[in-house]
């Protein structure tokens, strides 16, 4: 039961939707399985760098910043700050047609004012990833970094760190630029008439983005925000043709499985342990939390338990570290082939032209 208790309580944390436990969950799960696969010491550290910092900016920039803007967006209209974090299905019970505005209002401020910060340094990633490798190597090309081509280090830090603040001063401006439209757009919506014309779509806005009381990120903010910027950035980044490749098949994979794949894997995962230990943890396509099972007596809990920790284990390791894994490896094997099989009809191709101009 010790052993039991122990897997729980790191599966219970896991499951969780706050900040530390999804960082804990994608990006060691992602992170374990790329790196196990790098091709050189170079990939290795671009992975480091890009995983952590990308979970960051996702799992406590962006939740730190929505807090912040609750202050400032909460002040600006007079309001409080539990009134602001109020679910947009509970807004309909605000009966005061001036702090339902002046709410709805804040919440626009808040939502837009943060990832006006967030999505430059999202953007910002891979770029800066590629600078630092550069920085340290000298190497501009992908196939270089991952060692399908050899090329002699050669540090250019100077070169790089020109560039780095370049990129920065660029992102910053578009911060501000962000904050500033916000601003503007909160003072116009205050006058009655803008606001009543534009109701409609300020409440679509404030239900598909707003934040969680506690103010961190739902899947629906990567799915219409974050990710799109973020896969932009990569492709922006891309150093070659490769890299462009390897991008594309890794973002047809993985972003359907980030929003459709879950409940394809875990559902039949579920119903073949409920099965082998005549449990119920998923009742009525339904599946039952660690904090759900734990209210249960406690004659119930070990098989329920039993059934959760290898049901929600097995989910974690295909859809976070094996799917990692496989779509490294293929982009792995197929970057080499592709590489080999361009020099062959490059060597092939130079051969030509030479016995054509002796002929000649």
């Amino acid at each position: 039961m010790c052993s039991l208790s122990i897997t729980t309580n790191i599966l219970k944390s896991l499951e969780t939707s706050s900040s530390i436990g999804m960082f804990a969950r994608d990006t060691g799960g992602c992170l374990i399985a790329r790196l196990g696969l790098s091709r050189s010491k170079d990939e290795s550290r671009e992975i480091s760098f890009a995983e952590i910092s990308e979970s960051a900016v996702f799992y406590f920039s962006a939740p730190a910043a929505a807090k912040t803007a609750a202050k400032i967006f909460a002040k600006h209209n007079n309001i409080t700050k539990e009134q602001l974090s109020t679910p947009f299905k509970e807004l309909k019970n605000i009966q005061n047609p001036e702090l339902l505005k002046a709410v709805k209002i804040g919440k626009f401020g808040q939502i837009a004012s943060t990832f006006s910060l967030i999505l430059p340094i999202v953007f910002g990633i891979a770029p800066i990833r590629n600078l630092l490798t550069y920085s340290e190597t000298g190497k501009e090309k992908f196939v270089s970094v991952v060692n399908l081509e050899k090329k002699q280090n050669t540090k250019h830090r100077n070169e790089a760190k020109e560039k780095v603040l370049k990129m920065v001063k660029a992102l910053s401006l578009t911060a501000i630029a962000g904050l500033a439209s916000v601003l503007t757009v909160t003072k116009l919506l205050k006058n009655g008439k803008i606001y009543k014309t534009v109701e409609p779509a300020l409440n679509s806005f404030i239900k598909h983005l707003d934040f969680t009381k506690s103010g961190d990120l739902e899947l629906a903010h990567y799915g219409a925000l974050i990710y799109p910027v973020s896969i932009a950035s990569y492709f922006y980044a891309s150093r070659d043709k490769y890299e462009k490749m390897e991008n594309a098949r890794r973002f047809s994979i993985t972003v359907p499985l980030l929003f459709f794949g879950e409940k394809l894997i875990q559902n039949p995962i579920y119903k073949k342990f409920d099965k082998i230990f005549k449990t119920n943890v998923m009742e009525n396509g339904n599946i039952k939390s660690y904090k759900e099972i734990l209210k249960l007596p406690k004659e119930q809990q070990k098989a329920m338990l039993r059934t959760k920790n290898m049901a929600y284990g097995l989910t974690f390791t295909i859809n976070t570290m094996a799917i990692a894994a496989a779509v490294a490896l293929l982009n792995r094997l197929e970057t080499k082939r592709k590489f080999e099989k361009d020099k062959h009809n490059n060597q092939g191709s130079h051969l030509t032209d030479s016995s054509y101009q002796g002929v000649k």
